[in-house]
């Protein structure tokens, strides 16, 4: 709805656009307050305030950050990208913002537009909703990794990620260790089922999650451990 009435800013005399768009904000701060007032999902006021997310993934992106309420104030942009090399998504700090305060700083989070599959291409829409909300929320993991590095820290983080392997895989599995201890254990478990298992999946990228991220059984365990305490 709120796009319809965008767009139709574009098709009516100019002189009058001022006049629509102050109805329109209006209504969007009196859909807001509704929303708010009926108990709507927390997360749905981000997209408006520190958070660009993709219609086409917007329930996915939700409810994975949905489990990490420390990001509620963290600016995250997630955008579409033909192609990432050696991943599906990746998570960044923003150049432009690398030097501004921890508090302030902007991530991006680029997800592949495509995947690629031994047969072709598909549409990242078409992965199941379980398994998207897995692959974003070891992102999230690796934002939240990120929070507390100053600018230094986080440009030896990027040196180090580049060009040593050991530091690589230590990287990857503390992603998917903030994943687990916020409640996506079963998420990441089935992200990493559909690549592994997948006999479309392209060997090269199979042996690179086997490589450098936690196994499914190695989720298991930290799952258990956290549940025993």
């Amino acid at each position: 709805m709120v796009t319809f009435l965008c767009q139709a800013i574009y098709t009516i005399n100019p002189k009058h656009t001022i006049i629509i768009k102050s109805l329109l904000k209006i209504s969007l701060l009196q859909l807001a307050l509704i929303l708010s007032l009926s108990g709507y999902c927390q997360t749905t006021s981000l997209i408006v305030t520190n958070k660009k997310i993709p219609a086409l993934l917007e329930k996915e992106i939700l409810k994975a950050l949905s489990y990490y309420p420390e990001l509620k104030h963290t600016s995250i942009d997630f955008i579409f990208r033909d192609n990432i090399k050696n991943a599906v998504m990746q998570a960044q700090p923003r150049v432009k913002s690398i030097f501004n305060d921890k508090s302030s700083r902007i991530y991006k989070i680029k997800i592949s537009r495509y995947i690629q599959l031994k047969e072709g291409l598909i549409n990242i829409e078409d992965v199941p909703e379980d398994i998207l909300v897995g692959w974003i929320a070891h992102e999230l993991g690796h934002v939240m990794d990120y929070l507390d590095r100053s600018s230094i820290q986080m440009l030896g983080f990027g040196i180090r990620y580049l060009t040593s392997k050991p530091f690589l895989k230590l990287a990857e599995r503390n992603a998917d260790s903030y994943a687990i201890t916020h409640g996506l254990a079963d998420h990441i478990v089935k992200t990493k089922n559909y690549i592994l298992h997948n006999a479309n999946m392209p060997n090269d990228y199979k042996d690179r999650i086997d490589e450098l991220y936690l196994s499914p059984e190695e989720v298991r365990t930290i799952q258990q451990e956290i549940n025993s305490i």
